[in-house]
């Protein structure tokens, strides 16, 4: 975040090239540079997902299929193996994540490109999620509950103010 404007700079020299210019090329590597320069590695942000993969992938097996949820009722959900009949967890599932993605700050990206973002990241999972066992759906729907109330105390931070802040200067 504290290289956006760095790499804005760069950007901005290069601004007068058109798409298919070759010498555009020449945008990437100075970032590039820029952020090695810095110690920053691109694929950072990555390690974190490609931990969670395995552990998300045997959850939704384990879960969208065990014979223990079969006829195991939580509240207003007769069976555990079946959707929710009201569709309160694909609901509660949207809400979580649209409020996360609305308070987490996103410097350097577009605005118009963080609203989409913002209502089709958590559209397209509580859709997904609407035929799927309601198993499957309370565990999504804790785990993004728990990830709202993570951000909401992340956001009050010292390092959350200033990255909100960053946003809130940021492009467009």
């Amino acid at each position: 975040m504290r290289l956006q404007p760095k790499a804005e700079a760069i950007k901005k020299r290069y601004a007068h090239l058109k798409l298919n210019d070759p010498k555009r090329a020449a945008v990437n590597t100075e970032i590039l540079a820029l952020y090695q320069s810095e110690g920053i590695s691109l694929f950072s942000g990555l390690w974190l997902p490609l931990l969670q993969m395995p552990l998300f992938l045997a959850y939704f097996r384990v879960l969208s299929g065990a014979a223990e949820l079969h006829h195991a009722h939580w509240y207003w959900i007769a069976d555990l193996a079946s959707p929710d009949p009201l569709h309160i967890l694909p609901i509660l599932i949207f809400v979580c994540m649209f409020l996360t993605q609305h308070i987490t700050p996103a410097p350097g990206m577009d605005r118009n490109q963080r609203h989409i973002l913002t209502l089709l990241k958590p559209a397209v999972t509580g859709f997904a999620l609407w035929h799927y066992a309601a198993g499957l759906a309370l565990y999504w729907a804790t785990g993004n509950l728990l990830g709202l109330l993570f951000q909401l105390a992340v956001s009050e931070t010292r390092m959350g103010k200033e990255m909100r802040a960053i946003a809130d200067r940021g492009i467009a």
